[in-house]
C-alpha cells in the first residue's frame, strides 16, 4: 500500500508530512469542513496494542483554495468594494489574503462576507481614507489562506484581481456640510448642494434614505460645478419618517461620469450633511378654558413638536413673550407644554387666545404663518373674584422644591390671610401630621413640613383647591386649585463599584432616581475636578457623566500611572432643579483605576464627538437620543424610496438611465466602520465598551465558563468572542479554555512558513503581516496616513524634522565642548573641519527572511 504521509518524531510529538500529489481527505464527495481523526497510534514496543484510549480530532481539512484571476478596472479610492471569486471557500470560517503590494486587513479593508461562507466569493469594501494600491498598477493575490494556513497562487507571481487605476478627473468631488445653514421642513420645495466637481452635462446623487432622483422624489432643476439645486416632487418628503426627526439628509455618493464617487465613508452609511431636517408643525384647535392669572399651564396640541436641537417658537394674539410670560417644554412631538412664570398673566382681559405662527426649526426663515388669523388654542376667563372666596386670593407660584431634601417650609402668598385660615391641598396634607402652620401677615402664611413628611408622595403640582375662613370653604379657581409649588422627588444617588479607568473610561454612569433633566441636573464630584466633566444624559433613574477631551477622571497629583491603586470616585452633591443637596458623607458610584494596557481608547476618527459611534465597537447608540445624540440612525435607511420598481430602476424605458441598477441595490449590512477600532472612544462609550474577555466575573451568572455548546466547538480553533467570535462567550471551552484562562494561542510568528526548502522569494516582514489585524499592525496607520499626506502636511512634517534635528545636533556640540572645557582640554574648533578625522560608519543590509510555501505539516 502507498504512503500518504511519512512520519517524524521530534521531542515535543510527532509530525506527519503529506507526499506529494496526495491529499490529506479526499473531498470529491464530501462538505468541508472534514475532520482527520487519529484511531490508533502503535510503537513496535508496543505491538499491535492501540496506544490511544479513544479517537481524537487532528484537524478540520478545508478545501484547497484558489481564486479566478480579474483585470477588471478599479480606482485607488472611488471604487470602494471589491469581490474576489474562486474555489474552495464555501464553509470557511475566515479568509486572509496575502495581497502584493500588500494590504492591511481590518485597517485598509474589512472582509464584509458573511462567514462561514455559503459560496466561492469574498467581498472586501475599502476604508475611508485608505486606498487599494498608493500609486496605480496591478494589484496581486500572492496567497489566500482559508483556514488551513496560506496557499501559493500561480508561483511566485500570483493571481491579478485588479487593475487599479487613479482616480479620474470626474472622481474629484467635494460636497460642502451645509447642515448648520441650511435647515429646511422634510418638505420643503427646494434644497441646494455645495461643492466641486460637478458635471453640468449630468451629475447623479445618491442619498442615505435613497431619495430618487428623474422626478421619482426630486428633480435637479440647476447644474453647476459647483452647486445644485434640488426641487422636491409633489408628494414625496425630503425624510419620510417624521419619528425620527428632527435629523439629518445625507448625501452619501455622487456621479459626474466616472461611477458614484463617496463624499464620506460611503460603507459606514456616512456621507455630507447638507441639510437639518424638521417636521413641518402644525397646531390643533382647542377651546380649553383658562383663568387669567390662576391657571398654572397650558398644553397647545400638534405635530412636529422637535424634542431636540430646537426649541420651538410660538407667536400669540393677544401677545407673550417666551421667558418673559411663560416657558415652554416639549412633552413629545405632538404636545407642548406652557407654564405661567409668577406675577404673569395669559392677557389682560378675557379673550381668545390665538397662536398665529410657529417656528420649530429656529432660523429666520421657520416661520409658518397659520391659516386665517391663527389657531384658537385656549379661552382665557377672569379669574374668580376674591369676593366669591370669602376676600382671600392666592398668588400662583412656580417655586421649585424636593420632596423633602432641602426645603423645610413652603410659602403661601396672596392678600386677606387673616388668623385661622385653613387650606385644602392637592395632593392632600393634613396640618399638625404633615406640616404645621404659622400666619405671618395678611398676605403670607408659613407652612413647615413635619420630620420625616414629604410634601408630595410623587413629583408634581403642590395646589391649594379651597381656602376654609371663618368655618366656610371657598374653592379656588372654580375648583381648579392655584398651584404654589412644584415638588421634585428627592434624588437618591445608589453605591456603586464600577471600575472606571483614568482616562480611558469615557462615560461614567449615576444610578439613582429623582433625575430631571441635563438642562436642570448638576453634579459635583470627588476628587475630579468640575471642569473635567459634563452632563451627557439624564433619564428618571440615571445620569451619564461624559469625560471631556484631554482630561482625567483623577486631578494630576493622584494620577495613578502604572500603580495598581484604587480611588474612589464620589458624588458629593447634587442638584435636579430645586437646589444644591450636599452628603453628609460623599456617596462612591465607583473605583478609578489605571488605564488597560494594550487598548487603545482615543478620539483621532475623523467622525470623533458627533454622537455616533463610528469604530465599530458599539453595535447600538451609546447615547440617549432626547439628549442631542444619534441623528444619523434613522428607519429610512434602504427602505421607504429604496423599495418596490424604483429600487431597481424598472420605472425606466430609457436605456441610458441604468445608474439606479448599482445604486439603489439593497441594503445589504456589510457595513465597514468610519473608522478603525479604538479611534471613537468618546462616541463609543470609551473603554468600559471594549469588554475584557479576560476579568470577566465568574460570579456572574450572565457569563458561561466552559460547556462546547458552540456548533464549532472542539474544531481546533477559538470561536468564541476570544477569538473567531462566531459563538457566545464560553461555549467553545475546549479550544479556547475557560472564561479567564485561556488556553489558545494566535500564530504570530512567521515560522509558520518554514517548510523545508519552500520558500517566498521575497522578504516577508510586511507580507505575512498584512492579514494579522488592527492591534498588529497599528504600527503600520500612522505611516500610511504620512504616505497620503497632503504637500502642505508633507512640509510641515519635514520642517518640523529639521528643527528638531538642528537642534539635537547643537545640543549635542554644546555639552561635548562644555564636557572638554570642565576636563581641562583644549576645544578643538578647527578639527571640525579636519576630513581625516572623519569616518564612516558602515552600512550593513538585513538580508531577506523566506518564506514556505504551505503548510502541509501537521503537529501533535
Amino acid at each position: 500500500m502507498d504512503k500518504d504521509f511519512i512520519l517524524t518524531k521530534v521531542d515535543d510529538g510527532i509530525i506527519l508530512k503529506l507526499l506529494s500529489a496526495r491529499k490529506w481527505v479526499d473531498l470529491s464527495s464530501r462538505t468541508p469542513p472534514v475532520g482527520l481523526i487519529l484511531s490508533a497510534v502503535r510503537f513496535k514496543s508496543s505491538g499491535e496494542t492501540n496506544l490511544l484510549s479513544s479517537p481524537t480530532i487532528l484537524a478540520n481539512v478545508l478545501a484547497t483554495p484558489s481564486i479566478v484571476e480579474n483585470n477588471e478596472v478599479i480606482y485607488q479610492t472611488a471604487t470602494n468594494e471589491l469581490t474576489l471569486k474562486g474555489s474552495g471557500f464555501t464553509g470557511a470560517k475566515k479568509v486572509d489574503i496575502y495581497f502584493d503590494p500588500p494590504l492591511l486587513k481590518e485597517i485598509a479593508y474589512e472582509v464584509v462576507s458573511q462567514f462561514p461562507l455559503s459560496g466561492n466569493e469574498v467581498i472586501l469594501r475599502l476604508r475611508h481614507g485608505f486606498k487599494w494600491r498608493e500609486t496605480p498598477g496591478k494589484l496581486n493575490v500572492i496567497g489566500v489562506d482559508t483556514g488551513g494556513g496560506p496557499i501559493k497562487l500561480n508561483g511566485e507571481d500570483g493571481l491579478v484581481v485588479a487593475d487599479v487605476q487613479s482616480d479620474l478627473d470626474v472622481h474629484a468631488i467635494t460636497v460642502a456640510d451645509t447642515s448648520e445653514t441650511q435647515v429646511i421642513y422634510h418638505d420643503d420645495p427646494v434644497i441646494k448642494i455645495t461643492g466641486t466637481g460637478f458635471n453640468p452635462d449630468s451629475t447623479t446623487l445618491r442619498f442615505s434614505n435613497g431619495l430618487l432622483g428623474k422626478g421619482v422624489n426630486y428633480t435637479i432643476t440647476s447644474l453647476t460645478e459647483t452647486s445644485l439645486t434640488l426641487r422636491l416632487t409633489p408628494g414625496s418628503l425630503w425624510r419620510m419618517n417624521v419619528e425620527n426627526l428632527p435629523g439629518y439628509l445625507t448625501l452619501l455618493a455622487v456621479d459626474a461620469g466616472g461611477g458614484f464617487v463617496a463624499v464620506g465613508p460611503v460603507n459606514a452609511g456616512k456621507g455630507r450633511d447638507i441639510a437639518r431636517v424638521f417636521e413641518r408643525p402644525n397646531v390643533f384647535s382647542s377651546f380649553t378654558k383658562i383663568y387669567r392669572t390662576h391657571s398654572h399651564e397650558l398644553h397647545i396640541r400638534g405635530v412636529g413638536f422637535p424634542p431636540v436641537m430646537n426649541a420651538p417658537q410660538l407667536k400669540f394674539n393677544p401677545p407673550l413673550t417666551e421667558g418673559k410670560d411663560y416657558t415652554i417644554r416639549v412633552v413629545d412631538r405632538t404636545d407642548l407644554e406652557l407654564t405661567l412664570k409668577d406675577g404673569r398673566e395669559w392677557a389682560s382681559s378675557a379673550t381668545d387666545l390665538v397662536v398665529t405662527e410657529i417656528n420649530t426649526r429656529g432660523d429666520a426663515n421657520g416661520w409658518i404663518k397659520l391659516p386665517g388669523n391663527g389657531i384658537h388654542v385656549a379661552q382665557v376667563v377672569e379669574d374668580i373674584d376674591k369676593d366669591s372666596t370669602g376676600g382671600i386670593e392666592v398668588y400662583p407660584m412656580t417655586q421649585k422644591v424636593y420632596q423633602s431634601a432641602l426645603h423645610e417650609s413652603l410659602d403661601i402668598t396672596g392678600s386677606g390671610f387673616s388668623n385661622g385660615i385653613s387650606f385644602t391641598f392637592s395632593p392632600p396634607l393634613t396640618e399638625g401630621v404633615d406640616y404645621s402652620q404659622t400666619y405671618v401677615n395678611k398676605n403670607k402664611v408659613t407652612l413647615n413640613l413635619k420630620s420625616g413628611k414629604k410634601w408630595s408622595p410623587e413629583a408634581g403640582l403642590l395646589l391649594v383647591k379651597v381656602v376654609k375662613v371663618d368655618g366656610k370653604n371657598y374653592p379656588l379657581a372654580n375648583g381648579d386649585g392655584i398651584r404654589i409649588a412644584t415638588i421634585l422627588e428627592d434624588p437618591v444617588v445608589e453605591v456603586g463599584a464600577d471600575k472606571i479607568h483614568e482616562t480611558q473610561s469615557k462615560v461614567v454612569v449615576i444610578s439613582g432616581s429623582g433625575f430631571t433633566n441635563v438642562a436642570d441636573v448638576r453634579v459635583v464630584l470627588r476628587p475630579t475636578a468640575p471642569n473635567a466633566y459634563k452632563v451627557l444624559s439624564v433619564s428618571d433613574d440615571t445620569i451619564r457623566l461624559q469625560l471631556k477631551a484631554e482630561l482625567d477622571w483623577l486631578p494630576s497629583f493622584l494620577s495613578l500611572g502604572d500603580s495598581d491603586k484604587e480611588i474612589p470616585l464620589e458624588v458629593a452633591s447634587i442638584d435636579t432643579g430645586a437646589g444644591d443637596v450636599i452628603f453628609d458623607t460623599p456617596i462612591k458610584i465607583g473605583l478609578v483605576v489605571k488605564d488597560r494596557e494594550g487598548v487603545v481608547c482615543d478620539d483621532s476618527c475623523e467622525f470623533a464627538f458627533d454622537g455616533v459611534c463610528d469604530d465599530g465597537t458599539e453595535d447600538e447608540m451609546y447615547y440617549n437620543y432626547y439628549e442631542g445624540g444619534g441623528y444619523y440612525q434613522d428607519d429610512d435607511l434602504g427602505g421607504y424610496y429604496g423599495d418596490g420598481q424604483y429600487a431597481t430602476g424598472d420605472a425606466y424605458d430609457d436605456e441610458e438611465e441604468t445608474f439606479y441598477d448599482d445604486y439603489y441595490m439593497e441594503d445589504d449590512q456589510l457595513a465597514v466602520s468610519a473608522c478603525l477600532k479604538g479611534t471613537d472612544c468618546t462616541d463609543c462609550g470609551g473603554v468600559d465598551a471594549i469588554i475584557d474577555y479576560s476579568n470577566l466575573d465568574p460570579e456572574d451568572s450572565s457569563v458561561v465558563i466552559c460547556t462546547n455548546t458552540c456548533p464549532y466547538a472542539r474544531d481546533g480553533q477559538c470561536d468564541d468572542p476570544r477569538g473567531a467570535n462566531y459563538c457566545i462567550l464560553g461555549t467553545d471551552c475546549q479550544d479556547c479554555g475557560k472564561v479567564g484562562e485561556d488556553n489558545f494561542t494566535v500564530i504570530d510568528d512567521e515560522g509558520w512558513w518554514d517548510d523545508d526548502d519552500d520558500y517566498w522569494t521575497f522578504d516577508d516582514g510586511i507580507f505575512g503581516e498584512q492579514t494579522k489585524g488592527l492591534e498588529h499592525n497599528r504600527k503600520h496607520i500612522q505611516m500610511a496616513h504620512r504616505e497620503s499626506a497632503g504637500a502642505a502636511a508633507v512640509f510641515l512634517t519635514m520642517l518640523e524634522g529639521m528643527v528638531y534635528t538642528i537642534g539635537a545636533i547643537f545640543a549635542a556640540i554644546g555639552l561635548y565642548l562644555l564636557s572638554r572645557w570642565y576636563k581641562g582640554q583644549s576645544i578643538p574648533f578647527m578639527q571640525v573641519f579636519n576630513p581625516e578625522v572623519t569616518t564612516m560608519a558602515d552600512l550593513e543590509l538585513q538580508p531577506a527572511r523566506r518564506m514556505p510555501i504551505t503548510p502541509d505539516v501537521i503537529r501533535t
